[in-house]
């Protein structure tokens, strides 16, 4: 039986667990729930105690608990740190599910950029992990439309969310069979968060909020 661990949050994380656990010969092992985990949304390790009871949980939210070589798959879906070498060479199968186009919208708050910068598509990417930021190949990707002059960040990530869910279903059963495509490094940019006072009003869930400086 092989096993599988999940890091991150939300209801986002507790389906890739849901798809996991359905899937045969292999195992949800371990959670590794973010150390802060958000109150406006579903906590993951609430869900993984009352449905998986056996899989363990770590509740620092630090992947460097995760013994390297335990899991043969290891899934980061918005996990909010950078997995490290020792874990990532360690690991058959390590990807990551990332809210954004890639290479275009690598980092931190893909959403808001891509409204920032008046873009008209958006997307979620499901890639390899390695020593980069999402720069690894690109295993699957959904693509959706975006109206900047009429759409909020809320509802950009809502749809994302929405998408990324259908990109999990499908993708994580064709992994084995799946050809990773290298990412165009040309096209490469990476938003860090320090660059976040750039976004000016699309910084918070809504032009409203942003304005008002909540």
């Amino acid at each position: 039986m092989r096993r599988a661990a999940v890091l991150g949050k939300g209801a986002l994380a507790v389906h890739a667990c849901e798809t996991i656990a359905a899937l045969p010969g292999i195992a949800l092992d371990t959670v590794i729930p973010n150390s802060v985990e958000p109150e406006w949304e579903i906590r993951l390790s609430d869900c993984v105690v009352e449905r998986w009871p056996t899989t363990r949980i770590l509740r620092s939210g630090d992947w460097r608990e995760l013994e390297p070589g335990r899991c043969d798959l290891v899934f980061s879906v918005l996990y909010d740190k950078i997995v490290g070498p020792s874990l990532v060479d360690a690991t058959e199968t390590i990807i990551n599910c990332h809210p954004g186009r890639l290479p275009h919208y690598r980092g931190a708050r893909p959403v808001n950029w891509a409204l920032r910068n008046g873009e008209s598509m958006h997307g979620v990417t499901i890639h390899v992990i390695d020593s980069g930021i999402d720069s690894g190949p690109v295993l699957a990707e959904a693509l959706f439309s975006i109206w900047p002059d009429i759409d909020e960040v809320r509802d950009v990530w809502e749809r994302s969310m929405r998408h990324a869910q259908l990109l999990i279903s499908d993708t994580l059963p064709r992994l084995g069979r799946i050809t990773p495509r290298q990412q165009d490094e040309s096209a490469a940019v990476t938003h860090y968060r320090r660059d976040s006072g750039a976004l000016g009003d699309r910084s918070d869930w809504t032009r409203a909020l942003s304005s008002d400086g909540a």
